[in-house]
């Protein structure tokens, strides 16, 4: 039974004394929903595993991970974004340029989110629930159905999106399509705003794929917080074979 598993999980987040018209799951036990219900259609689907709780990749092919994951919109609400994370660009972690090829510090540095999340203005509040996972909203009457529905929802998120993921990985499978996916992010209202980093994830790619004086003048032209990190950054880019 859902409602014996979750029992331990589930909280009453109203005011004291007043009955509540649903529960709501605890953090932990959004986790292991998730892990239980979502994780493995996920994995047969997309060929992803598991890494974290809300975060799932594959193993690097040509240098390139694909990745999916949660897109928190707070602690009790979120989306997915999908996109990839490169073998050979690192990230900014505090004041420290570092690798992020493994799993406990991999980093997506290109993604998107679908348009039925970010067009809020334009969109009818029941489609957006389509993109939108919670844990919160169990039905206090019934609660196993309660459980059941949250699960089917999770999954019927997955499902919608899932054309969509699969269209933006066979539109950029190879490095030159990326290059061209970050022009489009760059000239793109949204994206262009929640991965500020998408100029130098073009300048690590370029570099890579031997465009070395291109990369290196459209790394100059970035302007960086401080020139210490735009210094680990390139320094880090010049020691790419």
């Amino acid at each position: 039974m859902l409602s014996e598993k979750y029992q331990k999980f589930l909280q009453n987040n109203f005011l004291p004394n007043v009955q509540p018209p649903s529960l709501d799951l605890s953090a932990e036990g959004w986790k292991l929903l998730v892990k239980e219900n979502l994780s493995p259609i996920i994995e047969k689907e997309l060929d992803m595993t598991q890494i974290d709780d809300f975060v799932w990749a594959t193993e690097y092919k040509n240098g390139m991970r694909k990745m999916l994951s949660f897109f928190r919109i707070n602690d009790a609400y979120a989306t997915f974004k999908w996109g990839w994370n490169f073998e050979f660009i690192p990230k900014c972690s505090g004041s420290k340029v570092v690798w992020a090829k493994t799993d406990k510090s991999i980093y997506t540095h290109i993604y998107e989110i679908s348009p039925y999340f970010y067009n809020a203005g334009k969109v009818k509040r029941e489609d957006r629930k389509k993109v939108v996972m919670t844990r919160y909203e169990i039905d206090i009457n019934n609660i196993e159905k309660g459980l059941e529905d949250k699960i089917k929802h999770h999954q019927e998120v997955f499902y919608f999106l899932l054309p969509e993921i699969k269209k933006y990985y066979q539109s950029t499978e190879t490095m030159e399509q990326v290059l061209n996916k970050i022009d489009e992010n760059l000239n793109h209202w949204y994206f262009s705003f929640i991965n500020p980093n998408l100029k130098i994830v073009r300048v690590f790619i370029e570099y890579h794929l031997g465009l070395h004086e291109k990369a290196i003048n459209d790394l100059e032209a970035i302007e960086f917080l401080s020139s210490d990190i735009k210094n680990q950054y390139r320094k880090k880019l010049l020691s790419l074979k």
